[in-house]
């Protein structure tokens, strides 16, 4: 009987830190507002329960009007006569197609949004949502946000694709530095192939659920990893669904290894194409802490107990690799357990079946005990600061004669007066030092 020989490749993340932007005291006091009448004041902590920065960057001076970017869809926010107007430009309908787009945002309307609708008007389409301000409780107002963002995103990417809508508002994105696009190909290639292939040493074994663990990883270790957007980001969540289908497991594998050729066979541009950055109002993950991580990895840290007894490494590094990248793909991951258990994936990397799974169920052993410090034979804070230190004066010589030159003329909006312009050359600067950080991590 053939078995994998090691456990398959880890590939950095693009960014570092996977921890939620939200405040959860801002919440709380964004109800305490409201219940004293604070309404407006009560929104205005909503916003920084959300993103602390959000609110000085994309309103105006009053707080009374806000124009707030999630991924590839603008949300307007307008309080105006005691009441709250939020809106969101969707899509322009295509010539062709277009009474079957209709009839798709119809059902949309009926069984997707909620207190918001799709509103035509012409050619275009948008979402709407209005109340007045006594009626706008922080918990519905975080959900009319939520149904606006995460429908408008995840829809504008497939209907353009699919019915040739154009958009109405062209996204703010960064796209990624090209060394970076060049490591998640190479990334992705590998790990497809080294995929492909555990797939067909298993389906030949009949091991259909092996199989099946392999490729659902993948896709959640993609997602992890490249971080992507855009239609890409929306065909994954779909892959991952039907990993789910109630189909035969054979059936199940076989639709899902198409999809992983279908994406092997991309090229490098369009790939790139769905890799950038971009300000999002509204995770559409859950975020994590430590007492829902361990209920959700209980059962499988059963599971990988009584495999290890039985000496089954295979099994059990095979569902540890499942339930980490499971988690990611479905949380923002505190930086806590994030730090445990990237380093367990990374040293697990390419590693024989016995050895990663000791390593695996080391770090799941301490997320469920809740020792959330890392080990001594971790790489030592001393060591990452000293890494981190060495690539800031890296940075700091490059930038030199930008940032010296960028603070100069902030210095002189701000004598100015001009705070618009100072916030601009504020966040060019930012965006020059990001991507001069990924691009040393390349």
């Amino acid at each position: 009987m053939r078995i994998m020989k090691q456990t398959l490749i880890f590939i950095p993340p693009v960014v570092d830190s996977t921890q939620s932007s939200i405040h959860i005291e801002d919440f709380e006091r964004s109800v305490d507002l409201y219940n004293q009448g604070e309404y407006l004041q009560a929104f205005h902590c909503l916003l920084d329960y959300l993103n602390a920065d959000f609110r000085a960057k994309y309103g105006n001076p009053e707080g009374t009007e806000f124009h707030i970017p999630h991924g590839s869809i603008l949300v307007h926010i307008y309080v105006k006569e005691d009441a709250f107007r939020i809106n969101a430009d969707f899509l322009t309908l295509p010539e062709k197609g277009r009474v079957a787009m209709l009839r798709q945002v119809a059902d949309l309307n009926i069984n997707k949004l909620l207190l918001p609708r799709f509103v035509k008007d012409g050619d275009s389409l948008r979402m709407e949502y209005s109340c007045p301000l006594s009626q706008s409780h922080p918990h519905k107002m975080y959900f009319v946000l939520q149904n606006i963002c995460h429908i408008g995103d995840k829809y504008d990417d497939e209907f353009c694709t699919k019915f040739g809508a154009t958009r109405c508002y062209e996204p703010k994105v960064t796209p990624y530095p090209q060394e970076e696009v060049d490591r998640i190909y190479e990334g992705l290639q590998k790990l497809g192939r080294e995929t492909l292939e555990a797939i067909k040493e298993y389906d030949a074994d009949r091991k259909y659920g092996y199989s099946w663990n392999v490729l659902d990883t993948t896709f959640y270790q993609i997602s992890y990893f490249a971080r992507p957007q855009g239609q890409l980001l929306n065909d994954l969540d779909k892959a991952v669904d039907d990993m789910d289908a109630e189909l035969p497991t054979a059936e199940v594998v076989a639709k899902g290894k198409a999809f992983l050729e279908k994406l092997l066979a991309l090229s490098k541009e369009e790939l790139a194409a769905d890799l950038y950055f971009v300000d999002t109002l509204v995770s559409t993950k859950r975020r994590s802490s430590l007492k829902n991580v361990q209920e959700n990895f209980m059962s499988v840290y059963k599971e990988a107990t009584e495999a290890i007894q039985t000496e089954n490494y295979e099994r059990s590094a095979v569902r540890l690799l499942y339930i980490f990248y499971e988690a990611y793909f479905y949380n923002d991951m505190q930086d806590d357990i994030n730090v445990i258990i990237s380093r367990a994936l990374s040293k697990a990397s390419g590693q024989s079946m016995e050895d990663a799974s000791e390593i695996l169920y080391n770090a799941m052993d301490k997320i469920m005990e809740g020792d959330l410090e890392p080990d001594d034979d971790d790489d030592t804070l001393e060591e990452i600061s000293a890494e981190a230190i060495e690539q800031m004066q890296g940075m700091a010589a490059s930038l030199q004669e930008e940032v010296m030159k960028a603070q100069a003329d902030m210095q002189a909006a701000m004598m100015k007066g001009d705070m618009a312009e100072y916030m601009r050359l504020a966040q060019e600067l930012q965006l020059k030092m990001m991507q001069q950080a990924l691009g040393g991590q390349a």
